[in-house]
């Protein structure tokens, strides 16, 4: 069995966890729009056709927003398609995933699919084949006062109040070959510069995110590139930066770039995650200083995810969609990349799990009957309600592995979250070695006399387990009682390929540490 010694002290801390770290992504895409949460057939679904079981298990999972709508289909649409009666909104070929795309669903409906869920909503505009111009238009139907042209549209519509959007994507993975009207670093550039100044003339309450590299992956030759030439374009009237991942361990399943990656390669997935934080980081660092700006352009994770079977392969065009099949040991790197994310809360300020429902999605549906858990929605839900407040990183003794293409990598990806004004402290742990135990000495310093309140577990003997529709409980997490611990320290076992949280009741109002 394999030993490790991880210390949580309150004063390492990293930054305060913005809410926003836990959001999903919806996009026209497979059977995640139509067939997903939109099902008016449906016995579930409510009168506009979206489904309520799917929006009870958007609740439940803890999302606080929703990226809409895309995604490489963004990037060929026209939101005025989406809007006025459903039976005039032309139907037309989707050029992104090569379908049909009815418009059904556009922005009034997905508002209040939103509103229902209790989400804030990202929205990203067409900045393919779209213009500024068309942008701030659709800023002004969605935010806009009555009295101008496109206020007056929603009016019309039936939505009388402004939806006060806050968040805006300006366009979605540009420098991909795969996009509709992919742009060159200068020519993204310029296109967002100007995109961003009538998105803030139109609404001065809104913040954008500029698009940054859309991966790290080897081959991609405009990664780092991207990033310097649109910050050093946009660094003063953009907010944020996005970064789009999705971590493969499956070499026969290639998606724009081929994967070399294995199992054994899982313990060095989250180093190669980490890298690309901090390459893109280091590019705003220097843009920063090489413009004294005072202000720090932050991190937008918009797309993440684990690449399933049912991935879908961008450029390909008409794919069979069904739902993703997350495995047991995709969930437990879901909780490495949500540790990831928590441990940069310093600079990433919003993410968005990539997708919400069915294709990629921790929600899976029946178009005959119900909506179920994927794996994947356990440790998402864990750090959505319980990695609240202060991230904390951890010190100590990690232990490691030897992987099949990267030497050796630790095995433990860990984080820990303590809010003050409840005095809960949580620490989320990962084991990503699948063959041995790990006995865990974990040493909590700063948080007085503090109390066990639970465990929870998620592990299953067999790693490639799913949750099916016939037997959705096959994976879920298992809740145990956790032990108060002595002066501050705990012995714990964390098995294989297993995801594990621990919660402990400190006082509230500690005094300030000398």
């Amino acid at each position: 069995m394999k030993k490790a010694r991880l210390i949580y002290d309150r004063d390492y801390e990293i930054g305060l966890i913005d809410p926003r770290l836990f959001g999903s992504f919806v996009e026209h895409l497979g059977r995640c729009c139509y067939g997903g949460i939109y099902e008016p057939m449906n016995k579930n679904s409510d009168a506009l056709g979206f489904r309520n079981d799917v929006k009870e298990l958007v609740r439940e999972a803890g999302i606080t927003g929703l990226r809409y709508p895309g995604g490489n289909f963004v990037s060929g649409y026209d939101w005025k398609d989406g809007i006025g009666p459903r039976n005039a909104r032309p139907v037309k070929k989707d050029l992104a995933w090569g379908v049909t795309e009815t418009n059904e669903v556009g922005t009034d409906e997905f508002m209040q699919f939103a509103r229902d869920c209790g989400t804030e909503v990202y929205m990203a505009v067409n900045l393919g084949t779209g213009t500024p111009m068309e942008a701030g238009e659709e800023v002004e139907y969605c935010n806009g006062n009555a009295g101008t042209k496109w206020a007056d549209e929603r009016v019309k519509n039936g939505h009388a109040s402004p939806y006060g959007i806050r968040t805006w994507c300006l366009g979605n993975e540009m420098d991909g070959s795969w996009q509709i009207c992919a742009h060159t670093p200068q020519e993204y550039a310029r296109l967002c510069r100007e995109t961003a100044k009538i998105v803030k003339w139109e609404d001065p309450n809104t913040e954008v995110i500029a698009c940054g590299s859309c991966t790290n992956e080897v081959g991609h030759a405009p990664f780092g590139i991207f990033d310097r030439t649109v910050l050093e374009e946009c660094y003063d009237v953009i907010d944020y930066l996005s970064i789009h991942r999705y971590l493969n361990y499956r070499p026969d399943k290639k998606l724009a770039y081929p994967c070399i990656n294995e199992e054994s390669d899982v313990p060095y997935l989250f180093r190669d995650l980490q890298n690309y934080i901090d390459a893109v980081n280091g590019a705003i660092r220097l843009v920063k200083e090489e413009k004294h700006s005072e202000k720090t352009v932050k991190l937008s994770f918009d797309e993440w995810g684990v690449v399933t079977e049912t991935g879908a392969i961008p450029g390909v065009g008409s794919q069979n969609y069904g739902y993703a099949s997350f495995s047991a040991l995709d969930a437990v790197v879901y909780g490495g990349i949500l540790c990831t994310l928590l441990n940069n809360a310093d600079t990433i300020r919003i993410a968005c799990q990539s997708l919400l429902v069915n294709e990629g999605g921790m929600i899976s549906t029946d178009p005959n009957g119900k909506a179920i858990r994927q794996t994947t929605f356990y440790p998402f839900c864990d750090a959505a309600h319980f990695g609240r407040g202060i991230a904390l990183r951890a010190a100590g003794n990690f232990p490691k592995k030897e992987t099949g293409h990267y030497g050796s990598q630790i095995t433990i990806q860990t984080v820990a979250a303590y809010d003050p004004k409840t005095g809960m402290l949580t620490v989320f742990a990962a084991n990503t070695d699948g063959e041995e135990c790990c006995m865990l000495d974990l040493i909590l310093r700063g948080f007085g006399q503090i109390k066990g309140v639970e465990r929870r577990e998620l592990h299953s003997e067999d790693p490639s387990a799913v949750n099916t529709f016939e037997d959705e409980n096959r994976v879920i997490p298992t809740v145990l009682p956790l032990e108060d611990p002595t002066n501050g320290v705990l012995q714990v076992v964390l098995k294989p390929y297993s995801w594990n949280v621990f919660r402990f009741q400190a006082k509230e109002d500690l005094p300030d540490r000398p």
